[in-house]
């Protein structure tokens, strides 16, 4: 009988530390290193691609406003409130659209009002624009 109420006490005693990891792990995964997307990159006149994150960024030649000869962007892909934003810095207008092209994506990505990394699903999607700023990613 002694076996029998060891056996039941060994299974309690497993079961509470093969939760208490699986607890820990998902405490541990919303205390990571916040997870963003950014880079910096310089468009001339002749144009050209460029990759931040899943996301690619498609300059025509003779995009850029007269008399600029070349541009150094710096953009940045994170959540607020629930929503996928891309921003960049310096805003500019340009004479020709820029084509922003997003690959999809699925996994976690920072939300700063939230303060923690949250769960996205991005679909592939398109856009184009004749000035940069910050644009939202639809789910």
């Amino acid at each position: 009988m002694k076996l029998h109420v060891l056996k039941k006490w060994s299974i309690a005693i497993l079961l509470v530390f093969i939760l208490s990891l699986g607890l820990s792990s998902i405490a541990f995964a919303q205390d990571e290193t916040p997870i963003q997307f950014s880079g910096s990159f310089t468009v001339t006149n002749e144009g050209g691609k460029f990759q931040v994150g899943f996301v690619e960024i498609d300059f025509k030649k003779d995009s850029l406003p007269d008399g600029i000869d070349a541009i150094t962007f710096y953009a940045q892909i994170y959540a607020e409130n629930g929503t996928v934003y891309i921003e960049f810095s310096p805003d500019a207008k340009f004479k020709k659209d820029v084509h922003l092209r997003c690959e999809g994506y699925e996994g976690y990505i920072y939300d700063r009002s939230a303060g923690k990394n949250i769960y996205v699903k991005l679909k592939k999607q398109q856009l184009k624009t004749d000035h940069f700023s910050r644009f939202v990613w639809s789910f």
